[in-house]
């Protein structure tokens, strides 16, 4: 035999051996730790705690100084400005179910809105009327309409389609 094959046997010996001691359980004796004596305590001395109630008026600091600003001054208010027209609206879905009647709208510089028929936008524009390509709004005896934008399909291509060389397959 080889020194080779002599390490490899013995490492099956030792392998066997640590088999054979794991599976006749020499080492199953676990270290319990000692048994601690029962606790007398009844539950009936514990109460349950409830939050601190708090009015209105002792929480209107928090609204004066926000805890996450910067210079924990109260967030400027954004000014509303009456808007001429609807340029900066954009239809983008129709809602329509029963007596339910929204309008999607995405604004050019914030975030989309969703407006029942009857509500005003912030700049005082209301949507009086609702279709399933448009939606009619009024403000300050103006009307204005608002169509669903529907992106149409490119003419089909005049251009003959391009053909690979004939070649047999692998």
């Amino acid at each position: 035999m080889s020194r080779l094959e002599r390490g490899l046997v013995g490492l099956a010996l030792a392998l066997g051996l640590a088999i054979a001691a794991i599976t006749s359980g020499i080492a199953d004796d676990p270290n319990w730790l000692p048994e601690q004596a029962a606790r007398s305590e009844s539950h009936d001395q514990f109460k349950p705690v409830t939050a601190p109630s708090a009015s209105l008026d002792s929480l209107a600091a928090t609204w004066k100084n926000p805890l996450f600003s910067p210079d924990r001054s109260p967030d400027h208010a954004v000014v509303q400005a009456q808007a001429a027209s609807l340029s900066g609206l954009t239809l983008t879905g129709v809602l329509i179910n029963g007596e339910l009647r929204v309008a999607m709208l995405k604004r050019s510089d914030g975030p989309p809105l969703n407006l029942h028929q009857g509500q005003s936008l912030p700049n005082g524009w209301k949507l009086d009327s609702l279709t399933a390509t448009h939606a009619e709004f009024s403000s300050q005896g103006r009307s204005q309409r608002l169509a669903l934008y529907a992106p149409r399909l490119p003419p089909p291509s005049t251009t003959p389609p391009t053909f690979l060389p004939h070649e047999s397959t692998p």
